[in-house]
């Protein structure tokens, strides 16, 4: 069963990506005009949508690999996750806009120190972290097959060390070789992109039994960041409601 894919130690895979995907609907509407503003590609608003919301879908692909399933909840050290997702979309979605979404996810932990090798050599990382095999390719959890293409489409199965260098390539070719306004406009898409992800992957996180409070104690563990972002989402959510 797809279900036995897990996204935390007490959190289903799917039931993960599923929250994120209600809170990207209901946090994507907020942004139109500033999503009008940093995109000037000729996409349709709708187009520019979906592209979001692959992003939500498949940030977390990394975690269906065999090892990090295998290694969850034993205190062992979890492989990188987060390069898997990126290098997929950068593989996918048109230029344009893969570059900020990729970069987005490749560094959607930098809060946990992770930002150089995902973006510097993520195809190292990937090998000294296990998670390939001897040809390069990506070892998937055998449990992937039982995803819907929606959750886990067949390019994804075909992620290699390649594709992560590839990935890192183009993503320093786009934040370097352009002029200096350019630089700066695709680091605010790039930050906004990032937003948003972030938005969608903490509120969602923050339904995991983990994170409900049990006593007068501060049940973030003093992540501040955390709890505002949930109390933002929440706010939301009540304005929105008819």
């Amino acid at each position: 069963m797809s279900a036995l894919l897990f996204s935390a130690p007490e959190e289903y895979y799917l039931d993960h990506i599923s929250r994120c995907e209600k809170k990207f609907e209901l946090i994507f509407p907020i942004f139109n005009s500033t999503i009008t503003r940093l995109f000037d590609i000729s996409m349709e608003q709708v187009t520019l949508k979906e592209f979001f919301l692959k992003m939500i879908l498949f940030h977390d692909l990394g975690k269906l690999t065999k090892r990090w399933q295998e290694r969850l909840g034993t205190g062992n050290k979890l492989p990188s996750h987060s390069t898997l997702g990126a290098a997929y979309l950068w593989k996918t979605l048109p230029a344009g806009i893969r570059e900020p979404v990729s970069f987005a996810v490749a560094i959607h932990h930098t809060d946990k120190g992770l930002l150089g090798d995902n973006i510097e050599k993520p195809d190292v990382q990937a090998i000294v972290d296990g998670i390939t095999d001897n040809n390069g390719n990506i070892n998937w959890h055998d449990k992937v097959n039982n995803l819907e293409d929606h959750y886990f489409p067949k390019e994804a199965s075909e992620t290699n060390v390649i594709s992560l260098k590839e990935m890192a390539r183009g993503l320093r070719f786009w934040a370097k070789a352009c002029p200096f306004l350019d630089q700066h406009q695709r680091r605010l898409q790039a930050s906004f992109v990032h937003h948003i992800l972030k938005l969608c992957d903490i509120s969602a996180a923050t339904e995991r039994k983990e994170y409900k409070k049990k006593d007068e104690q501060d049940y973030y563990g003093g992540w501040l960041m955390v709890e505002n972002i949930k109390n933002y989402v929440d706010a939301i959510s009540e304005r929105v409601k008819p």
